[in-house]
């Protein structure tokens, strides 16, 4: 569903892995449906655009010590004895099942704590136990448990987990990371109190399907951001990443030619070699270029399996018959007097776009190559998976007509069904197509709301099939949350489309007519990727968005409440911080802020600059001086504005004895209108003769440890080299795409790209400051030698293209 654009390696056999029959696909919807519902839903009134959310105040939430807790369980009841502690002594009890789960939850805190955490079987006192038994004897609140449910009680003598699946356990983990101090998240030991309060917890999803999609095929995401968006998505208890492989504009999933029926002639190794090197062109922040790339058959399995061990099930997408113009590029078979657009007669292929267009590509319904494609791609694509659902798409076909896209589906549908053994997934669309078949069509398959006819659903529902809901105007998460928010679009949503409106609506009456519970498998929150480009950009137009929809896949209606989402929004950013998470900190959550003490290292009696403390306090940036995180609250500095608890200033000193240093704070990057405060470093500057204890004060009135060492000291910063580029071999035609590698720039910084001193796109460096991947040269760039020049600030390299 992409939006009207109203705004501006070595192949995996397929042999090896074993196709799921038709009948577990549709066991699994059957038993997700009769599994999710807790208890039975009150409808509610559908949502209607929401003022700013009655938040709590920062004096409340600094005063109550919300618990950070997002998805809202079913039950939580807060005890009033000392809290469980975490100490170099702590173990993590578990067996069978559990242990996995142990012990990466061990291995996490090996990290943040610098404890040793082992992983026993027996628990003893003052240890966490998991405990996974198919027959475990326990309830949340007088229901049965489900297949993830659990309960989490916390006491001085220690904590305990309980649930009958490794997937309750797993959501169990999460409730108690987010209940621990947001260090838990670090990535260096930290001294910090860890320390959970007293607690007893009862919790169950209300939905089964609790979704994120992420859209790679416009702007492409890497293996490793895809990994960490999976890692955000599984500590607030999502359920589903619904991969969006193809569309008009790239295609990011290697398809190799193994397993083609006899008199299919397609090479599918082209749609990679040609398509996965285009990519948006056009409403770049910044002029930034649209990111090319694919995974190969490796890579995507090694994102499932990621996945999957973290409870995760994806749902790739390849996006048929419309939004194909990436698949004509590439494939000549495909191209015919009936496909759409008309084929370059030169070529035999329609030319790349990369433009945010939609509607106006279609394969030819009646051409048989067209089904040999279609089959081939989702068996391989299915057959990586593994899992119960492959989505088609099906949105948005405008060009071929009404009855040309339901000849297709009609087809389609049932050969794909067939041939992956999975459930069939598509958007609102493609349900049309079985308004005139019988009972049972849609036996095994979901459709996918985002806009159109409420009947189409029910139709769809009465006949087998379940509903997934991403109501456009509050789950898209690629648009704008307000007029001040450079990349995004409104066709969705206009205005004020923060948080508080994509936390206020209703799944069982937002399709036209309503639907019952029973007939909704879950929610999902996409994001389409017109304007986004990389990780940074992708989670801070996800987040906090994307954590009130998984909070309505989870939470019971009535027990969603938008002032308390809020606030334990707040008490949660710094976890999201700590765990260099971008995030838009909006101004309608409180947000909390935390400290955390370092092992410093210095050489006897030389005077040094020192990290001594660590800082999580979105909603702030630093002063022009140093000494100081401010609340910033306004929005005429360029930034959006936010809401901090903390009022004033925050400075602080480093105790050591009787010597006190003044303290100045540093980020990687500053607060800017895309990217949050992220975490300070506290440092100092002094010298010292001996080993110290020491404590980091704050104006706040927190401490927290700092031990200070003798010995070799930090390192000194190393400056990077003198910029090197490289450019594919040979002339390059006009309106191409080609392999450009740069490195010696800063890291993550926006690059110029210059031919023959006309600025012509922009690029952004990685965490090493290098660029690998496709560039272009842009259409109507004359024959002839060019000076391509790639610049950042003073910085830059050049080079001589052919272009023909």
């Amino acid at each position: 569903m992409s939006p009207r654009p109203v705004d501006p390696p070595t192949p995996v056999e397929p042999s090896s892995r074993r196709r799921r029959p038709a009948a577990v696909a549709a066991a699994w919807l059957a038993a997700a449906a009769l599994a999710a519902p807790l208890l039975p839903i009150a409808a509610t009134a559908e949502a209607t655009p929401v003022a700013p959310a009655p938040a709590a105040s920062p004096q409340e939430v600094a005063q109550t010590g919300t618990l950070p807790l997002v998805p809202q369980p079913v039950l939580v009841e807060q005890g009033e004895g000392e809290p469980w502690r975490l100490t170099s002594a702590t173990r993590i009890a578990a067996t069978g099942d559990a242990r996995p789960v142990a012990r990466a939850l061990a291995e996490e805190l090996r990290t943040a704590t610098g404890y040793r955490i082992p992983v026993p079987a027996r628990a003893k006192a003052g240890d966490l136990e998991i405990v996974v038994d198919a027959e475990a004897d326990y309830t949340v609140e007088g229901e049965a448990p489900a297949e993830e449910s659990y309960t989490l009680d916390v006491t001085a003598e220690g904590a305990r987990i309980t649930a009958r699946t490794a997937h309750g356990a797993h959501n169990g983990v999460q409730t108690l990371r987010q209940l621990l101090p947001a260090w838990v998240g670090s990535e260096r030991p930290v001294h910090a109190d860890w320390s959970v309060p007293s607690v007893h917890i009862e919790d169950a999803p209300r939905f089964a399907y609790r979704g994120v999609m992420l859209d790679v095929a416009r702007s492409f995401q890497d293996v490793d951001m895809v990994k960490r968006y999976i890692d955000t998505l599984a500590s607030l208890k999502a359920s589903h990443l619904h991969l969006h492989l193809a569309d008009d504009q790239g295609w990011r999933i290697e398809i190799t030619n193994e397993g083609r029926v006899e008199g299919d002639t397609i090479d599918y190794t082209r749609l990679t070699e040609i398509s996965g090197r285009t990519a948006m062109n056009t409403q770049g922040y910044q002029q930034e270029l649209g990111r090319s790339g694919y995974y190969t058959q490796e890579e995507y399995v090694d994102i499932v399996e990621y996945a999957r061990d973290r409870f995760i099930t994806v749902v790739p997408e390849i996006d048929v018959p419309g939004h194909t113009n990436a698949a004509l590029h590439a494939i000549p078979e495909l191209n015919t007097d009936r496909s759409l657009p008309a084929r370059d007669p030169e070529t035999g292929v329609v030319d790349w776009n990369g433009t945010g267009d939609v509607g106006y590509s279609a394969l030819d319904e009646l051409h048989e190559p067209t089904y040999d494609f279609v089959n081939h791609v989702f068996g391989q694509i299915a057959d990586l998976t593994q899992g119960p659902l492959v989505h088609v798409g099906g949105d948005e076909s405008h060009a071929m007509g009404h009855e040309r896209y339901v000849d297709f589906v009609s087809r389609a549908v049932p050969e794909v069904r067939e041939t992956t053994g999975a459930g069939v997934m598509g958007w609102t669309e493609f349900a049309e197509a079985g308004l005139s078949q019988g009972e049972g069509y849609w036996e095994g398959s979901v459709v996918h709301y985002w806009v159109g006819s409420g009947d189409w659903v029910r139709d769809f529902v009465s006949k087998g099939g379940k509903a997934v809901v991403s109501d456009a105007g509050r789950s898209y998460l690629d648009m704008k949350y307000d007029s001040m928010t450079p990349i995004g679009l409104t066709w969705a949503c206009r205005g004020d489309c923060d948080y508080p409106r994509y936390y206020e609506w209703e799944p069982t009456t937002v399709v036209e007519g309503g639907l019952a519970e029973e007939d909704i498998l879950g929610v999902e929150a996409p994001m389409w990727s017109e304007t986004i480009r990389g990780e940074d950009q992708a989670m801070y137009m996800a987040l906090p968005r994307a954590a009130a929809i998984l909070e309505t896949g989870w939470s019971r209606a009535e027990d969603k409440d938008l002032a308390s989402f809020s606030s334990r929004l707040g008490a949660l950013g710094p976890h999201l911080t700590v765990t260099d998470t971008n995030y838009y900190e909006s101004r309608r959550a409180p947000w909390a802020w935390t400290a955390a003490g370092l092992d410093a290292t210095v050489r006897r009696g030389r005077s040094t600059t020192l990290d001594v403390a660590l800082v999580a306090a979105p909603g702030t940036k630093v002063s022009a001086d140093g000494t100081s995180l401010v609340p910033d609250t306004v929005t005429t500095d360029g930034d959006p504005a936010s809401q901090s608890v903390l009022t004033e200033p925050l400075t602080a000193v480093l105790v050591c004895g009787d010597q006190e240093l003044p303290v100045t704070f540093t980020s990687e990057e500053a607060r800017g209108v895309l990217h949050g405060a992220g975490t300070y470093t506290a440092q100092v500057t002094g010298s010292f003769t001996t080993s110290a204890d020491c404590e980091l004060r704050t104006s706040a009135g927190a401490g927290v440890p700092v031990s200070i060492g003798l010995g070799r000291g930090p390192a000194p910063d190393v400056e990077p080299g003198e910029p090197t580029l490289e450019v594919e071999d040979g002339p390059l035609a006009s309106g191409s795409w080609f392999y450009l590698t740069v490195a010696g720039f800063a890291p993550e910084a926006y690059l110029d790209v210059r031919i023959d001193d006309t600025l012509v796109y922009r690029l952004r460096t990685d965490e090493e400051g290098r660029f690998a991947r496709t560039a272009l040269v842009p259409r109507g760039t004359p024959a002839g030698e060019h000076e391509l020049v790639v610049q950042q600030g003073d910085r830059q390299v050049g080079t001589t293209i052919t272009v023909e």
